[in-house]
C-alpha cells in the first residue's frame, strides 16, 4: 500500500513541473567534443535558476585525450527565450582549461576563456529531456565545443 501511495504522490509532482522559474533545479550528464584537437569529454553539469529565465550553470569537464589528462571547469550564465517543450536559450560565461602532458616538457597548459554559446532543453518527459549546446571559447582554446546531454528536471 506504501508503495502505491508512493507511486501516486511522485507522478503528482512530477506533472505539476514548470519550466525555468526562480528556484529550479536541473542535473545534466552529458558528453563533449572539442573541434581543434577532437578530445572527447564526460561532463556533469547542474543548473541553478535565481530568477525567472536566468540560470546559473557550473559544470565540469574530463576530457580523454590519448596521453595525459585534461580537464575544464565553466560556470556560465544562461537566459531562456522559450519555455514550451523546446526551450531554447544564449549563454555566456568563463571557461578554465587545463590540460597535464605526460613524457612532455612543456608539463602544462592552463588558459582562460570566455564561453559565448546557444543550445536547447528539449523535454521528453517531465522529468527527462536532452540538452544540445554549442560553445565558442575565442580566448585561449580558441574552439568549439559541442555538447549532447541528458537532463534530469529536479523540481
Amino acid at each position: 500500500m506504501r508503495k502505491i501511495i508512493v507511486v501516486v504522490l511522485i507522478l503528482i509532482f512530477s506533472h505539476s513541473a514548470k519550466a525555468q522559474y526562480k528556484g529550479q533545479w536541473r542535473a545534466i550528464h552529458a558528453y563533449e567534443m572539442t573541434s581543434g584537437k577532437g578530445f572527447f569529454g564526460m561532463n556533469f553539469t547542474g543548473e541553478y535558476f535565481p530568477l525567472n529565465y536566468f540560470s546559473i550553470v557550473p559544470s565540469m569537464t574530463f576530457f580523454l585525450p590519448a596521453t595525459g589528462n585534461a580537464r575544464g571547469f565553466d560556470l556560465n550564465v544562461r537566459y531562456y527565450l522559450t519555455e514550451k517543450q523546446r526551450q531554447w536559450y544564449a549563454l555566456l560565461g568563463y571557461g578554465h582549461y587545463t590540460r597535464i602532458f605526460e613524457f612532455n616538457p612543456k608539463g602544462s597548459l592552463r588558459f582562460n576563456s570566455i564561453n559565448l554559446g546557444a543550445g536547447g532543453m528539449i523535454k521528453l518527459s517531465d522529468e527527462i529531456g536532452l540538452n544540445p549546446e554549442i560553445r565558442y571559447q575565442p580566448i585561449g582554446r580558441n574552439e568549439f565545443i559541442f555538447k549532447l546531454g541528458v537532463v534530469y528536471f529536479i523540481n
